[in-house]
């Protein structure tokens, strides 16, 4: 899925499971797995996109990378950012994902509206 596609995608979820509108959103804390190289880069800058030109709004993102956990057919365990290197043990490329995230909005914080901030 391309980077933006999925930020907009993000940006769905959250509105679906906030009350009130998108520019409500303070701050959105994001996990993704290790695999999400690409759009860890990226999902900030089409997450501040979106919001602004849907709510005209802006949000403070934090994006925290989770490690991904594999296991070789001869059981050592590794992160997945080594996936495509040979298993330090047998040598081997057979890999099985045991442990990983792939994107996982973590907590979103609502902004108090400024009527009740009395």
């Amino acid at each position: 899925m391309h980077e933006f596609a999925l930020a907009e995608d993000i940006i769905n979820t959250i509105s679906s499971k906030v009350t009130g509108q998108l520019k409500t959103i303070s701050q959105i804390n994001i996990d993704v797995g290790a695999f999400s190289g690409i759009v860890v880069d990226s999902l900030e800058f089409g997450l501040q996109i979106i919001l602004k030109e849907k709510a005209n709004t802006m949000a403070k993102i934090n994006i925290r990378q989770v490690p991904t956990i594999a296991r070789c057919e001869c059981g050592s365990k590794y992160e997945i950012k080594n996936m495509f290197d040979s298993c330090p043990s047998c040598q081997s490329y057979n890999r099985k994902i045991i442990s990983g995230i792939d994107v996982m909005i973590h907590s979103v914080e609502i902004k108090e509206n400024e009527e009740n901030a009395n």
